[in-house]
């Protein structure tokens, strides 16, 4: 695991897991149960996802919460360690958690538990601007297909955080005025976002064919 790229707002992290392990976390999300995101909840629209953000799938949920303080709250989520393909991901996180701080705040403090699930996007989808505030100190994305080219999209935009509170026309106002930064998905790259930084998911080109956008990604949780 190396930083790679860092900023006030987010981080980048390269070789995240070693080799083998990422190699078999990709083999082994072909045997996880995934359902289209607006079809998880009996066939609900999953307002996260605008409508024309396409038709991502999504996995099990998973928290980790060593200190049991969202006992109840995630019906939906199983406790860490599941034996699921996740699992790896999640204890590397665990073990980083010191080169995380600069963005999560301390364990304990600043977050109490993170969850996560994998996603995969196949061509056609991505998810429109939002900032993942509320009682999340960070989110994270970790990219598990094992090979990524320029030409099939995917990138993750981040806009610099606002200093202060905004209304929320003079927050969607400020995305059209500024400038920010691109993260290719790179196989195998872990990145960290503050909470409240503005941040997209580019849709995944028709370059790609049949190649999915898989990840798993989550949340750093405040106890509430």
């Amino acid at each position: 695991m190396r930083l790679t790229h860092r900023t006030p707002d987010f981080a980048v992290f390269d070789d995240f897991l070693d080799p083998g392990a990422a190699g078999s976390l990709w083999e082994r999300l072909r045997d996880e149960e995934f359902h289209f995101v607006h079809g998880r909840r009996e066939g609900a629209w999953n307002k996260v996802y605008g409508l024309l953000d396409g038709s991502p799938l999504s996995g099990p949920g998973t928290i980790h919460d060593p200190d049991g303080h969202f006992t109840g709250r995630f019906p939906d989520h199983a406790n860490h360690p599941t034996g699921a393909a996740t699992d790896c991901v999640a204890k590397q996180i665990e073990e980083a958690t010191p080169e995380l701080l600069p963005w999560t705040g301390r364990f304990g403090e600043d977050w109490h538990a993170f969850s996560y699930r994998p996603f995969l996007y196949p061509q056609g989808s991505g998810l429109a601007w939002h900032d993942d505030s509320g009682n999340r100190a960070a989110s994270f994305v970790f990219y598990a297909h094992p090979e990524w080219q320029p030409s099939w999209g995917a990138e993750l935009l981040v806009c610099p955080a606002p200093s202060g509170v905004l209304p929320v026309a003079r927050r969607h106002a400020r995305l059209t005025e500024q400038i920010g930064h691109y993260v290719a998905p790179l196989p195998n790259r872990l990145v960290v976002i503050r909470s409240g930084v503005p941040h997209m998911i580019k849709k995944v080109e028709p370059h790609a064919g049949d190649r999915l956008r898989a990840s798993v990604a989550g949340f750093f949780l405040r106890r509430a």
